[in-house]
This record gives C-alpha cells, sequence and structure tokens, in this order.
C-alpha cells in the first residue's frame, strides 16, 4: 500500500511539473509571438510609408555668407494614426551611413505648416523614449520632435553651411514604443547649395543718364582713380577669355581700351597705346585673384620723360594678388587724357572660363588725404578674412565714402554674388558721389544679360 501511495505521489508531482513547464512555455512564446507579430506589422507599416521632397531653396547669410538658410517641402503619407517628426542637420561622418546619424545637441532644424496663407513654425518637444527601427536597433532617445498628422506637407527649415545634411526621422508610436517608420536626408551641396558668381556681363556705360555727374568727373585723370576685382579661373584658358575689358574717351577724341585676359594658365594686358601684350602673372584654377589697377595725377602716376617733367604721361598701374601677397606688377603708358565719365566696362567672357564675384571703382578729389582712397582697395582685398572674395562690402564702402574726412568723390560698386536660387539676368552697379558737397547714391543698369555659375 505505501509504495501505491509514493507511486501517485511521484506521478502528482510529475504532472504538476508538467503543467507548471507548459504554462511557461506558453507564456513565453505568447508574448513573444505578439511581440514579432507587432514588429511585423511595424514593417508592413513603414514599407506603407511614402515620402517626396522638394527641391531645395536656399538664401546666404551675409555678408560672408557662412550659412545659408535652406527650405524644402515635405510630402509624406503613413498607414498610422500618430505621426512625430524629427529634423536635425549633421555634419557627416566618414565610415557611419545615414541610417545610424542622429540629432545631436539642440534642436538645430524647425518644421512649419502653411496656415491660411502663412507660414507657421510648429511648436517642438523633447521624446525622452528610447526610439527602435521596425527591425527592432534602438536609436537615441531624448531628441526634439513636432507633433504631425499621418499624412501632410510641411516646411523643413534649418541654417547649414556647406557640407551639412539635414535628416528628418517619421516616427509613430505602437504597441507601448516609438518606432521610426522612415527617414530621408537631403544634401544641399548637391542640390545646388551655393553661392552664384558671374562669369560674364553686359556693358556698363560710365555715362549713364541715371547719374548726374558734375565736374569733377569720375573719371577725370587729374583725380585719382583706382579699381579692383576678385575673380577665379575655372580652368585652362585654350583660348583668350576677357577678365575686365574698358573702354574710354580720351580729349584727343580717341577712343582706349584696356583689356585683361587669361591666356592658358597666365594673365595678359593688351592696350591700343601699347606696342606689345605684356604679361602680368600666372594662376592656378579654382583659386581667387584679386586684380587692382589706379591711374591718375592725384595717385602719383606720372611718367616724365627727358627734361620736360610738366609734360609727363600719365600711367596705369596694375597688380595682381593672391589671397595673401603680390604676384604680378606692370606699369602702362595711357595715351592722352581720359575725359569726364564716357566709359565702358564689361566684366568676364562668354566662354565662362573666369568668375567675377565682386569690384569696384573710385576716384579721389583731394589728394591731401590719400586714407580713404586706399582704404576701399584693402577692404575689398581683405587680406587675413575667409572668403573675402564673397564678402559683401556695401556698408563698408558706403561707411568710407560718408565719413567728413573723406577726400573721395565717388564710389562704383559691383556685388557679383547671389546668394539664392535663380540669379537675375542682370545687375545693376551702385553709386555712391559727391555734387557740391552733398553725397547721393544711385545705380547704373547693365546693358546685356548676365552670366552665373554657382562658385
Amino acid at each position: 500500500m505505501p509504495s501505491v501511495v509514493v507511486t501517485l505521489l511521484v506521478v502528482v508531482v510529475t504532472l504538476m511539473l508538467a503543467i507548471g513547464v507548459f504554462g511557461l512555455y506558453n507564456s513565453y512564446f505568447s508574448t513573444q509571438g505578439t511581440a514579432i507579430a507587432g514588429n511585423e506589422i511595424v514593417v508592413s507599416q513603414s514599407k506603407q510609408t511614402q515620402i517626396f521632397v522638394s527641391p531645395i531653396t536656399f538664401k546666404g547669410i551675409g555678408p560672408s555668407f557662412t550659412y545659408f538658410n535652406v527650405s524644402f517641402l515635405l510630402w509624406y503619407s503613413a498607414p498610422v494614426k500618430n505621426v512625430v517628426l524629427v529634423p536635425f542637420v549633421v555634419n557627416p561622418l566618414p565610415g557611419l551611413g545615414t541610417y545610424l546619424y542622429s540629432p545631436q545637441g539642440e534642436p538645430n532644424a524647425t518644421i512649419l505648416v502653411n496656415s491660411t496663407g502663412t507660414a507657421k513654425v510648429l511648436p517642438y518637444f523633447t521624446l525622452s523614449f528610447p526610439i527602435f527601427t521596425p527591425q527592432g536597433q534602438q536609436l537615441q532617445s531624448g531628441v526634439p520632435a513636432y507633433n504631425a498628422s499621418s499624412t501632410g506637407t510641411y516646411i523643413v527649415h534649418s541654417i547649414v553651411k556647406p557640407g551639412q545634411i539635414i535628416v528628418v526621422w517619421i516616427l509613430t508610436h505602437e504597441f507601448g514604443k516609438w518606432y521610426r517608420l522612415g527617414y530621408f536626408f537631403v544634401n544641399p551641396a548637391n542640390a545646388g547649395l551655393g553661392l552664384y558668381v558671374v562669369t560674364h556681363t553686359g556693358v556698363y556705360l560710365g555715362n549713364s543718364k541715371q547719374v548726374n555727374f558734375q565736374a569733377p568727373h569720375l573719371f577725370s585723370d587729374n583725380q585719382g582713380v583706382q579699381t579692383g576685382l576678385w575673380f577665379e579661373p575655372l580652368g585652362n584658358a585654350t583660348i583668350n577669355s576677357t577678365i575686365f575689358y574698358a573702354v574710354i574717351n580720351t580729349t584727343n577724341h580717341r577712343l582706349y581700351y584696356l583689356k585683361i585676359y587669361q591666356s592658358g594658365l597666365k594673365i595678359y594686358i593688351d592696350t591700343n597705346s601699347s606696342g606689345s601684350v605684356m604679361y602680368l602673372g600666372n594662376v592656378t584654377p579654382f583659386e581667387w585673384y584679386f586684380l587692382n589697377i589706379s591711374y591718375g595725377h592725384q595717385a602719383n602716376h606720372d611718367i616724365s620723360y627727358g627734361h620736360q617733367a610738366n609734360q609727363g604721361h600719365l600711367s596705369y598701374n596694375i597688380t595682381l594678388y593672391n589671397s595673401s601677397k603680390l604676384i604680378g606688377k606692370q606699369s602702362i603708358e595711357v595715351g592722352g587724357e581720359t575725359n569726364g565719365y564716357a566709359i565702358q566696362i564689361t566684366f568676364g567672357s562668354p566662354d565662362s572660363i573666369d568668375a567675377v564675384s565682386q569690384a569696384f571703382l573710385e576716384s579721389l578729389q583731394d589728394s591731401s588725404n590719400k586714407t580713404a582712397f586706399y582704404d576701399v582697395s584693402s577692404t575689398v582685398y581683405h587680406p587675413g578674412v575667409s572668403d573675402p572674395q564673397y564678402y559683401n562690402n556695401t556698408n563698408n564702402l558706403y561707411n568710407i565714402i560718408n565719413t567728413k574726412d573723406s577726400s573721395l568723390y565717388a564710389i562704383v560698386y559691383w556685388y557679383f554674388v547671389y546668394p539664392s536660387s535663380s540669379p537675375p539676368s542682370e545687375l545693376s552697379a551702385t553709386v555712391w558721389y559727391y555734387n557740391q558737397s552733398k553725397l547721393y547714391s544711385t545705380s547704373i543698369s547693365e546693358a546685356g544679360p548676365n552670366t552665373w555659375i554657382i562658385g
């Protein structure tokens, strides 16, 4: 009898253990099955999510244009009830795919929505919970996020510098977790982000009716006259490519021209008052150079012959600089005297071999103080400053000529940098000049279209 009881107890215990193990087994695999089913649902939702992105629009932030405002339209459709957007700007990391990029630090991108014709910035919140991919990989938590609808069109805006990319996550909350349904990134540099610069302009006429110049005239050689420009060779010039071309009337009714051009990787000077073409210096493609030209009695550019010093001829001093030093210099005699403001100027060439970012022309009316005269050229050349060729010097030059002790008569300023999409076909030159001790501001229109390139 006792053996029967023992046997019965062993059977009961075995049965209870079996039931317990089965319960644990059933509970475990039931949970795992639910999790697997949940992941499959999220994977399916991810595959059904559609994303479309418009081309970017951008505008540089002056005056140095180190950063750009970038915006684009985002349209998406996701088969879920709730969506959260996470936009951020990041520097690409070598060896790490965009799949693993995550927001870093404070919010650096915003989401806007069209509200009754006005773009409205959505408020953001910090999503402090872990975020997972549909396959279960955990991403970063504590990211700035924006509530959005399951389907909609939004504006993504951020401030970037060239080389950075914009990433947007599309999140949803399912089965007690946050999942990234999809993501995309925009590389503004590959989408056309940059500064447009001119490779060829139309003609600028110094005797424009818009400018009421009175004596002393802007281009009279009785004063000191100086012009300068930034240019960039875009390659080896297999044909002569003009960088600067000016035609000036003289008092003896002769047309005098000055042409500076690139041939191969060399810069040359050509005039009709010289018997030969003159070499100025060598250049390297895709590096920026500053060209400076000055002449006039008050700039001390007289050349005297023999004992007839009072019959001295006028000369052009032409210098070429790279970003840090002088690399070429020539002095060329000017045949005759310039007459008033009768001049024509063209920058660049239809061959688009050289880009021109900005230029100036100024005249001196009082040789007793030449500080402002040389401040103009040094301000535009701006050695030691990052990317001076792109720096907008409009305010700087106005402040120079607007000072009470300024000895300048006039400044003409061309800014051929356009920091936004779709540059204009023509650009006017800004002019500041004195007439009877009063400073005036006007512009000189361009006769002919520009040709642009991303600089």
